[in-house]
């Protein structure tokens, strides 16, 4: 069995979490001894990867694992979108019970990302990524809107391979919201998944995954949402502890902008171990 890192996830930075709440909350998870950092072109409105840059400076890079992900592209940054952003935050710090109001302003179509999987959109989103993270390489790109029979996946492969080739990525991989079973043997099928990292949320697939993809390098999120689902498993963890015995789980990441929640995330950790 190997207990999986615990990962911090960026997806609420600039969003419902701002900067500085965002940039305290990295700093205290490093300090707490977590090095596996998942952002996205998309988190925050395509603003979550400057945060994550500024926080990486002046950090020796080889002790971080920093994972991004290209597919989705953010609305463009406009004045009228950091107003709506800021009075969201302030709001929801005077009022929680308003945080379902603003998850329905949020999805409203201007603030909709759009979806693009050609190497061209794809390229120049890495290379927004890389400025704004501040880094000449990640070490895993994954492919965030993928599905399975999606058309140009082929090239899209082949441009990550040149990208691991020139150094720029360590891996790439593929972010899994659909079925999970079905995405992997998609991938196999199209002899796409032998050098692949997969991401996908925890859920009673990825624990009883069939035994010819259980060596497949998985990164898991979302365990809270899973922990509340389901009452076989009652804690982080155990729920560490099940996944290591299930399959080849490198980290779990989950939001932690709380220090309790940080604080006790990290003694769930240390304790599967």
């Amino acid at each position: 069995m190997s207990i999986p890192d615990l990962g911090f996830g960026t997806a609420a930075i600039m969003g419902r979490v701002s900067r500085r709440r965002g940039l305290a909350a990295l700093e205290q998870a490093h300090v707490a001894g977590i090095r596996h950092y998942d952002t996205a072109r998309s988190y925050g409105w395509g603003e979550a990867e400057r945060v994550v840059g500024t926080f990486l400076r002046g950090r020796m890079r080889e002790e971080i694992r920093l994972v991004t992900k290209c597919g989705i592209v953010p609305v463009p940054r406009s004045a009228v979108l950091g107003t709506a952003k800021a009075f969201g935050r302030l709001a929801l710090s005077l009022a929680p019970g308003l945080r379902a109001r603003g998850r329905q302003i949020a999805s409203g179509k201007g603030f909709q990302p759009t979806y693009a999987a050609d190497p061209v959109t794809l390229a120049r989103s890495l290379q927004t990524s890389l400025e704004e993270l501040g880094v000449s390489y990640v070490d895993a790109l994954l492919l965030h809107n993928f599905s399975p029979g999606m058309a140009g996946l082929q090239e899209v492969v082949m441009w990550f391979a040149g990208l691991k080739q020139s150094g720029i990525i360590r891996r790439y991989g593929f972010s899994v919201e659909g079925d999970l079973n079905e995405g992997l043997s998609f991938l196999a099928h199209e002899s796409l998944l032998a050098d692949a990292v997969i991401q996908a949320p925890v859920s009673n697939t990825l624990l009883n995954l069939p035994k010819e993809w259980q060596n497949v390098p998985i990164i898991a999120h979302s365990p809270f949402e899973f922990l509340r689902a389901q009452s076989q498993i009652t804690s982080l963890a155990d729920l560490l502890r099940a996944l290591g015995d299930a399959c080849r789980c490198e980290a779990v990441v989950c939001s932690m902008f709380s220090p309790a929640h940080l604080k006790a995330n990290v003694e769930a950790w240390q304790s599967s171990k």
